[in-house]
């Protein structure tokens, strides 16, 4: 009996939860990040020779005494933040997850505790974690701060589904290929079959269509032409027309 009460406390102490403070705002926000992927898990990220290892509500391995966050550098090891005092704050795409109640100063930050947050946000790459802020000789920030993305916050993909019903336009040209199509092949059987037409000549109106691209080109060109010559004084049309002008008038200075 001793052994499984010595085992659960081990358990809850290696590998607590995070205890979160009291905040009924919160409480939604605490139980969806208990869906994400990451949740329960650990990392690790090193800068400058020093190494973090990082749980996500959890303790990392080798840890205890509710250990949210373990600092080791070459000749020195510090707790910055644990797992019994947790601070949760959100905003439009960010939560800000803060273990408070690290190891304390020597001599510097007015000897708080240290503390270190953890900035959720969209993105795919939740296998790498950022450091946005750390204590070190030259920079003295004396909070932490790390950042990491979590697909599970992104929003979800529109996805547009694409409207079964045809447009206007393809129904129109839909019905203008139909008809051309209908028009060639049963154009093209009355020829063959009725006037024994043979290769081109099976085209219905063929004599039709050879001159219809001339035709079209003419008129855009009659339409469609800047240049055109004004007829003379005295004549009708042009200079290529007919002369209507009397004998007087052609003998006239």
């Amino acid at each position: 009996m001793h052994v499984a009460f010595i085992l659960i406390v081990y358990c809850t102490l290696a590998y607590g939860d995070c205890n979160f403070h009291a905040d009924t705002q919160m409480q939604p926000i605490q139980e969806a990040m208990k869906k994400w992927k990451i949740y329960g898990t650990e990392m690790t990220v090193s800068n400058n020779e020093v190494t973090y290892s990082i749980g996500i509500c959890k303790s990392p391995s080798n840890t205890t005494n509710y250990t949210a966050i373990l600092q080791k550098g070459t000749n020195f090891s510090a707790v910055i933040g644990r797992l019994d005092s947790v601070n949760l704050v959100s905003g439009d795409g960010w939560i800000q997850l803060t273990y408070e109640k690290g190891d304390p100063y020597n001599n510097i930050c007015d000897n708080v505790t240290r503390q270190a947050s953890i900035m959720f946000i969209c993105g795919t790459n939740m296998t790498t974690i950022t450091i946005r802020q750390q204590h070190t000789y030259t920079d003295m920030h004396c909070n932490y701060m790390f950042q990491l993305q979590v697909p599970e916050m992104c929003p979800p993909a529109v996805i547009v589904e694409e409207s079964k019903k045809l447009s206007g336009g393809a129904i129109f040209l839909i019905i203008v290929f139909s008809i051309a199509a209908a028009y060639l092949i049963l154009g093209g059987i009355y020829m063959h079959v009725k006037r024994g037409a043979r290769g081109l000549d099976r085209i219905p109106h063929l004599n039709m269509w050879r001159t219809f691209g001339g035709l079209a080109a003419d008129g855009c060109d009659f339409c469609c032409r800047c240049d055109r010559p004004s007829p003379r004084a005295g004549y009708f049309l042009d200079e290529s027309g007919p002369d209507f002008r009397g004998d007087d008038d052609i003998l006239s200075p």
